[in-house]
C-alpha cells in the first residue's frame, strides 16, 4: 500500500512528494521524489514506533545552505557514480574526461549537483511498488551519454526494503549507483558505536588517506577491520577513528546474497543486507553535523560497485556501454 503527500516546492519551483509505503505488518518507508530520498523507516515494537533512519520531516530541511553545507546525504539515491574517482579524470578511447572535483582534489557522489539533487518521475505500481526514473542528459556533471535510470522501491511483507536498479546509456559512461541510507536500530539517536555488526568478508579495497584506491585488494582476516564475526562497532574505535571503507565480496552475482548484518546493542533489532553488487561502503559517521544528528549517529551500509572503478580494469562495474543494462539489487530485511 502506497500513500502520497506533497513534500514542498524545490527552489526552482518544482511541486515534490512524500509516498509512505506499508507492509502488512506495520513497517512503514518514507521517500520522497526529490533524490529518491528515504527520510523514515519506521517498525512496530511493543511500546513504541521505532525509527530507524536519520531524516528529516520537510524538503526545506534537505535543501537549506547550513545542511549542504557539510552534506551527509541522508537517505538519497547517489549517482550517475557513486564515491569518489581519482582526481575527477577518468580515459575513454585514450581521451581524458574531466568530472568535477567536489570534495577537496576528488570527484565524489556524481559532483556538484547529483542524482541526490534530482526531482525524479514517480509512478506507482500495483500499490505496492513505487517507481523512480530520471534521464541525466549528455554532459550533465561533464559525464557522457544520455543516462535512463530507473529505481524501483518495494517493501515486502517479509519486513525486506528492496531497493532495484536499472540504468541504459546511449554512450559509453562511468556508472556507479548506490543508496546512502544511515541506520541507527536503537531507541535513540546517540549514537550507533554500541551497535553490533557483522560482514561476511575478510577483504577491503586498499586506500590512500584520501580514500582513494590503489587497486590492490587487502586482506583484513584477524585486523582491527575484520567483522566476520559480529561485534561492537566501538572495539576498535579508538585506533581506527572512524571505518570508511569498501568491504569487497568480488563479482557481481545475479541474485542477492547476504553481505552483513547489523543489530542494536541488545539485539531487539536486526538487520540483514543482501546485494547483488560486488562492494559495501562502511561508513560510521564519524563527521556527521546535520541538524538534531551527530557524530556517529548512524551508520551508513551502501551496497555499490567499487569506487574509482573506471581507473581500475580489475575492478569491473566502472563503465556502461551502449546495448548494456545495468542492473543491481540490494534488500535491508528487518527482523524484531
Amino acid at each position: 500500500m502506497i500513500d502520497v503527500i506533497d513534500f514542498g516546492l524545490t527552489r526552482d519551483g518544482e511541486n515534490v512528494q512524500l509516498y509512505t509505503l506499508r507492509n502488512k505488518n506495520g513497517l512503514t518507508a518514507k521517500i520522497t521524489n526529490y533524490g529518491g530520498i528515504l527520510t523514515s523507516f519506521t517498525l512496530p515494537l511493543p511500546n513504541e514506533e521505532r525509527e530507524i533512519v536519520l531524516g528529516f520531516d520537510s524538503l526545506e530541511e534537505y535543501t537549506n545552505e547550513e545542511y549542504l553545507k557539510n552534506y551527509p546525504y541522508f537517505g538519497a539515491l547517489i549517482g550517475r557514480f557513486g564515491n569518489r574517482i581519482n582526481k575527477g579524470l577518468v580515459t575513454l578511447d585514450e581521451k581524458e574526461i574531466q568530472l568535477p572535483c567536489n570534495h577537496g582534489i576528488h570527484h565524489l557522489h556524481g559532483g556538484n549537483i547529483g542524482f541526490d539533487r534530482k526531482v525524479w518521475k514517480a509512478e506507482i505500481g500495483n500499490n505496492t511498488d513505487l517507481k523512480l526514473t530520471y534521464l541525466s542528459p549528455d554532459g550533465e556533471e561533464n559525464f557522457p551519454g544520455n543516462l535512463n535510470t530507473e529505481v524501483i522501491y518495494k517493501l515486502t511483507d517479509d519486513n525486506e526494503l528492496q531497493i532495484h536498479y536499472k540504468a541504459v546509456t546511449d554512450k559509453t559512461t562511468p556508472v556507479n549507483l548506490t543508496q546512502h541510507a544511515y541506520f541507527n536500530l536503537s531507541d535513540n539517536f546517540e549514537s550507533i558505536l554500541d551497535h553490533q555488526l557483522q560482514i561476511d568478508t575478510e577483504f577491503i579495497l586498499e586506500t590512500d588517506d584520501l580514500l582513494i584506491p590503489s587497486g590492490k585488494i587487502y586482506n583484513i582476516k584477524n585486523t582491527l577491520f575484520d567483522f566476520r564475526a559480529k561485534k561492537q562497532i566501538d572495539r576498535d574505535i579508538e585506533d581506527i577513528e572512524n571505518y570508511d571503507d569498501c568491504f569487497a565480496f568480488g563479482k557481481s552475482t545475479e541474485t542477492p546474497r547476504k553481505v552483513a548484518e547489523l543489530s542494536d546493542k541488545n539485539g531487539e533489532v536486526t538487520m540483514e543486507v543482501a546485494t547483488t553488487f560486488p562492494g559495501l561502503q562502511v561508513y560510521t559517521g564519524k563527521y556527521i553535523e546535520a541538524g538534531k544528528f551527530g557524530s556517529f549517529s548512524g551508520v551508513a551500509l551502501e551496497a555499490q560497485g567499487y569506487p574509482d572503478a573506471p581507473n581500475h580494469a580489475n575492478f569491473q562495474q566502472g563503465w556502461l556501454q551502449p546495448g548494456e543494462v545495468y542492473q543491481h539489487q540490494t534488500n535491508y530485511k528487518l527482523i524484531f
